[in-house]
Formats: C-alpha cells, sequence, structure tokens
C-alpha cells in the first residue's frame, strides 16, 4: 500500500510523519556541516537555543550522517523516496534521479548463484528502490517507468 493509498483522513498523519524524519536528517546534516565550517560548538548552541553539551552530543550523531550525493536530493535511492513519500518531491524528480542514480551493484555470497538469499545488499544498491516500493514509499507504476529508463531493452523483451 503506497501512502497515496492511505485512507485520506490518514494520510496526513502519514506524510508528517515522513517530513518529521526527513527534517531530523536535514538538521542532522545542517549541524554537520556548520561543525565542517569551523564554527565553535558555543556559537552553534547559541544560534540554536541549546546547550553547549547538547551540540556536543549532536554533532557525534551529525558526522556519521551522510551528506546527499551531488546533483541528487538524497543520499541514497530510498531516502529520495522517502522525500518523494514525504511530498518534497515531484513524481517527475524522483524518477529522474532514480533513473540517473549510480547504482552499486548487488553483493553476492556465491557468484555461481542466479538468486543468493544470503545476500547483504550494499548501500545505494537496487535493492534500496525495491525496499521502497514495499514500503510504499513509491508505486508499481514508478518503480516500473524507472526500471525501463535504466534498462530500456530489459523491458522491451
Amino acid at each position: 500500500m503506497t501512502v497515496m493509498e492511505i485512507p485520506a483522513e490518514a494520510r496526513a498523519a502519514v506524510r508528517a510523519r515522513l517530513r518529521k524524519e526527513i527534517d531530523d536528517l536535514d538538521y542532522r546534516r545542517s549541524l554537520r556541516i556548520l561543525g565542517e565550517s569551523g564554527y565553535t560548538q558555543v556559537r552553534i548552541a547559541a544560534w540554536l537555543g541549546i546547550a553547549q553539551p547538547s551540540v556536543t552530543s549532536a554533532l557525534k550523531t551529525a558526522t556519521k550522517t551522510a551528506l546527499p550525493r551531488e546533483g541528487f536530493s538524497g543520499a541514497s535511492p530510498y531516502e529520495i523516496c522517502q522525500r518523494y513519500a514525504a511530498g518534497f518531491l515531484e513524481r517527475e524528480q524522483l524518477i529522474d534521479e532514480l533513473a540517473r542514480w549510480p547504482y552499486v551493484p548487488r553483493g553476492r555470497t556465491n557468484p555461481d548463484l542466479e538468486l543468493d538469499d544470503l545476500i547483504v545488499h550494499p548501500e545505494g544498491s537496487w535493492a534500496e528502490v525495491q525496499q521502497a516500493s514495499y514500503a510504499g514509499l513509491i508505486d508499481a507504476e514508478i518503480y516500473e517507468e524507472v526500471f525501463e529508463r535504466r534498462h530500456p531493452r530489459a523491458a522491451a523483451e
């Protein structure tokens, strides 16, 4: 079930929750950028109206937060789908970014197997688009359109 298939009265709550997750991510990224730009924790704390020890703690988490890839709205295909489901991206931008994403190859535990259930997919792989589809962040039409743009010959067969 995609976000758009949820009853209208529940959709606002679902989108608000998604926006909150994205806002938290953007907050951590902003802190990371401030820290990497050389601003003191005291100054950052004053700007944010929080105690300096809180900034220290937040910066520890923020330094682990990946920045968006250049030319994309997120750091991963899954995040791009989250931004779309939260209402931060239009459908065409989502499709464009997912079609252009430089996906990493899927990992394999045994290269002789065509299907490998023991695999842990690396970040940035096509598995994130599949996961976003299963989570209802994108619908089947979007999934198919992105797949067709990435693999025009395979989609035609």
